[in-house]
């Protein structure tokens, strides 16, 4: 599917037209739910005269798919950029790259003004892996943008390293629309009643490097210790897989498959839980965690990427290290053993969420990028 902003309105000197690069074809969560989000919000950019069309490339899972960037997505971009004032480019790390700066290549060739965008909370050890030719080219993408831009701190910090200017990298949060609508419009925040199980909640993709085996051992734990709670994974992968983890330690009646969630079924997952955990070892930005904020919910999660920045330790949630299952099921527990904790965390994690990422001081920071590297005017 591709997303894209009609023109709108008498054309002027100060209107810049933004082309975003990124993934599409059906594509769920990850840079793909931030193109998605940045067409939902083509209107407030259309107040502020920023023309947004986002362009889709194919991956490169196979042959064919890298045959139909070369022949197809690179004259469509060529023919796409042609319009466009600034190109913003949504990078992860391999293949996202790599396809990423030919195009670069080829509008920086078009005298285009370039964003470079961050959305990988792994691009630590894409660099370190990098042979010389690939090390070169970070260099060249990141350094020869006109602005770059984090999701986080941490992915700030490490853009850093390749600017001229050791601290002109933008961190510019991701939106959760749905759940920021909810909370500022009425959305229900009923809690379950006392009767029914509490749970843990998780979303995302089920798979180690977001902790899910971490998050069923930490299960086993609390059960262990004499703690009644169960854990309901929203999000795809190898079911069966952690149906045997969850076997293993015994907690198998415990772990629930939601599948994917879908807007008001993913919401109302949320709010009924009595804790949000994402212990993942790296992670971009770690939307699911503001969206469970959003929801009035306390987050434990790891100290790594963005999770780092949103999670306030001690007032809105726990931060852990990665891979600690112990410490992940002390935290939970402690929330469990004092309710009244429980209940501050909540309304803290919803007023961190209204008071720093609300959508249209994120469309904001877009809005103010796009004007500095165009001083205003078109190029």
């Amino acid at each position: 599917m591709r997303y894209e902003a009609s023109d709108a309105g008498i054309p002027n000197a100060n209107r810049i037209n933004v082309l975003h690069v990124g993934p599409g074809y059906g594509q769920r969560g990850g840079i793909a739910s931030v193109l998605g989000e940045l067409a939902a919000r083509r209107a407030s950019f259309e107040r502020a005269d920023i023309g947004t069309t986002i362009f889709e490339t194919h991956g490169f899972q196979n042959t064919g798919s890298s045959l139909r960037f070369f022949s197809s997505d690179m004259p469509k971009f060529i023919f796409a950029a042609r319009g466009a004032d600034v190109v913003h480019f949504h990078v992860s790390e391999r293949g996202s790259f790599y396809r990423k700066f030919a195009l670069y290549m080829i509008a920086k060739a078009m005298r285009r003004r370039v964003v470079f965008h961050l959305h990988s909370g792994n691009f630590d050890r894409f660099v370190a892996r990098a042979d010389g030719v690939t090390r070169a080219a970070i260099r060249q993408f990141i350094g020869g943008a006109d602005a770059v831009i984090g999701a986080s701190s941490a992915s700030a910090r490490l853009l850093n390293q390749f600017r001229r200017n050791a601290d002109d990298t933008s961190v510019v949060a991701n939106f959760a629309t749905d759940a920021e609508h909810d909370a500022m419009h009425g959305g229900s925040h009923d809690r379950p009643q006392a009767c029914v199980q509490p749970y843990i909640a998780f979303a995302g993709r089920l798979s180690t490097q977001k902790g899910v085996d971490v998050l069923i051992e930490a299960l086993g734990l609390l059960t262990r210790q004499g703690f009644d709670i169960a854990l309901r994974l929203a999000g795809e992968g190898d079911t069966e897989r952690w149906r045997g983890v969850a076997n293993a330690h015994d907690v198998i009646d415990r772990v629930h498959f939601e599948g994917w969630l879908e807007r008001d079924d993913k919401l109302s997952f949320y709010r009924n839980a009595f804790v949000f955990c994402l212990p993942s070892q790296f992670e971009a930005f770690g939307i699911a965690a503001l969206e469970a904020m959003f929801c009035g919910v306390p987050v434990v999660a790891t100290r790594v990427g963005g999770l780092e920045d949103l999670v306030s330790e001690g007032v809105t949630g726990y931060l852990v290290p990665p891979n600690d299952a112990e410490a992940l099921a002390g935290r939970v527990r402690q929330l469990l053993e004092n309710p009244a904790l429980a209940t501050r965390m909540k309304a803290a994690a919803l007023s961190r969420a209204k008071q720093n990422y609300v959508a249209e001081a994120i469309s904001e920071r877009y809005v103010h990028c796009y004007r500095d590297i165009t001083n205003g005017v078109a190029v």
